[in-house]
């Protein structure tokens, strides 16, 4: 029998007092909900705050669980937030990653080029100046700019004022000039034309399975010395974070219900008013109401159409979410030696060459998937090697799309069971043709999910791992404002990842507060106290 496995998560328990009046209610507790509670809390006194959660723990996407004597993980890595934790007064033991960020390999019919991408921007640009000498001024210039756009983007502020967008062109030159260009725009204006060069730097837009050719420059930026700069992972299992987060907004405070659905979100002349809980009798009341869930349910289904302006609505019509994914996480028996196979980075990537990206995103916008032998694009990762648990490996793998997906889980499960089994199979192969020698004989416990099995937990019609996806026509002022049509209804969209999401919360309290926390910063900077 499988030892019972003990998580962190699982030391989480609602503390609802069954109160039906609020200051705030928070949907959600993912790290996007659990990081404005706690900001919330730190920076208002007598605060009543509720956060309500749909299932039985908390953190999200961003959690731990148990499969018959295994942890399985779905995140990978701790961004640059330490300054965050400091704040809140979190304490986690993180694991730096002082060498290198990622190993990537590239697959171009028989040949594989591979690539260590170091941490820190500088070493990245050293390395790649070693890699590409013949493009060493273009690599130096494009990094150098790269790093003080992303400087100047700490300059800006969140939901600017009238003031705040004059000053812009002259604080943030640089955001101001690639607020609608591409990253491939970005590499195009530095004149990197190497194919093998641009296959390294398009990697950052691939994180969230946007093509380089409509990933948003500054997003793609951001992501890329946001994780590489200062990247770590948790020793203990990754529901630790959240976890902790959770705990604490209690201790502060706070209350959690676990196991509660908000049906809807209670309007009066067009004022937020409260939530309406799935199976409760009466509702619960708030002066105000965060919502950190897929915005085509919290404003389509749990506010409605009919109470939105259609200009409004036509913008929901026209957001386009981010990518699902096929996720295959594997305990492996003992016998194998994962530390010897040079597999201890946050990412090991493998992908097809230039092009796989638009062609994968465009199986996903047309609603399937074009994955096969020659077109295909696998993140492992291998949580055992810190952790010191029992062997584990996860494949990640997007773009996929809901497609049928929900259909078969609901209707036809023996097919649903039997496309599960093919894609693991396919993306199990690549993995240990890549990466793990004989992976496949070593499998003892498989556990794979599907745009349905993440649209079950999140509740996102269309699966979403990344909230709204994150191309250049919805970037910036094109996102969805924080503050909706609703008054005392936010919806905080900053970004996603774990570091986007953090954001999230700061830039929606900074905003409740009229400035007093972060001083209207769209980045973490918060105010002497």
């Amino acid at each position: 029998m499988a030892k019972t496995i003990q998580l962190k998560r699982d030391e989480v328990h609602s503390n609802f007092s069954g109160h039906d009046q609020y200051d705030l209610v928070i949907i959600g507790s993912g790290l996007s909900g659990l990081s404005t509670g706690l900001m919330w809390l730190k920076n208002t006194e007598n605060k009543k705050t509720l956060i309500i959660e749909k299932n039985n723990y908390p953190g999200g996407y961003s959690t731990a669980y148990g499969r018959e004597g295994y942890v399985f993980e779905t995140t990978q890595l701790f961004p640059d937030i330490v300054d965050i934790l400091d704040y809140l007064g979190l304490e986690i033991k993180l694991k730096p990653y002082e060498k290198d960020f990622m190993r990537r390999l590239v697959v171009d019919g028989d040949t594989v080029m591979e690539y260590r991408i170091p941490a820190g921007a500088e070493n990245f640009k050293a390395y790649l100046v070693e890699k590409f000498p013949g493009d060493a001024d273009k690599i130096i210039a494009l990094m150098d700019y790269s790093v003080d756009m992303f400087k100047q983007v700490r300059k800006l502020k969140a939901n600017s004022t009238f003031r705040d967008k004059l000053q812009i062109p002259f604080q943030a030159p640089k955001v101001v000039a690639n607020l609608n260009r591409t990253y491939s725009g970005l590499l195009d204006k530095f004149g990197i034309t190497n194919p093998r060069l641009r296959e390294v730097m398009e990697t950052f837009t691939s994180f969230s399975g946007v093509p380089s050719n409509r990933a948003s420059a500054i997003m793609a930026t951001g992501a890329m010395l946001s994780s590489m700069t200062r990247c770590y992972r948790p020793y203990g299992y990754f529901d630790e974070y959240p976890a902790k987060m959770a705990l604490l907004f209690q201790e502060r405070g706070g209350e959690i219900r676990f196991d509660s659905e908000v049906e809807k979100i209670l309007v009066e002349d067009g004022k937020a008013t409260g939530v309406k809980v799935k199976g409760d009798d009466g509702s619960i009341r708030a002066d105000k109401v965060i919502t950190t869930i897929d915005p085509m349910v919290a404003m389509r289904r749990l506010v409605g159409d009919e109470l939105l302006p259609a200009k409004y609505v036509k913008r929901l019509d026209n957001i386009i979410m981010s990518v699902s994914s096929i996720n295959v996480a594997l305990g492996l028996d003992d016998r194998i030696d994962l530390a010897s196979m040079d597999l201890d980075y946050p990412y090991n990537v493998v992908s097809t060459g230039l092009g796989t990206s638009e062609k994968l995103f465009n199986g996903f916008l047309e609603g399937d998937n074009a994955f096969d032998e020659s077109c295909f694009h696998a993140a492992v990762i291998c949580p055992s090697l810190t952790t010191g648990a029992k062997n584990t490996v996860t494949i990640r793998c997007t773009p996929f799309a809901m497609n049928h997906w929900r259909e078969w889980r609901e209707n036809d499960y023996n097919k649903y069971r039997m496309e599960k089994e093919r894609w693991a199979d396919f993306f199990i192969n690549i993995a240990e043709k890549y990466f793990i020698p004989g992976l496949s004989k070593h499998i003892v416990v498989k556990d794979i999910a599907t745009p349905a099995t993440y649209s079950r937990y999140s509740g996102s019609p269309t699966g979403s791992i990344y909230d709204m996806a994150s191309l250049v026509t919805q970037f910036g002022p094109k996102r969805l404002p924080m503050q909706t049509p609703i008054a005392n209804l936010y919806q905080p969209k900053f970004s996603h990842g774990l570091y986007g999401t953090m954001m999230n919360g700061v830039q929606v309290v900074d905003l409740l507060l009229d400035r007093k926390f972060n001083n209207g910063n769209s980045l973490f900077a918060p105010v002497s106290r």
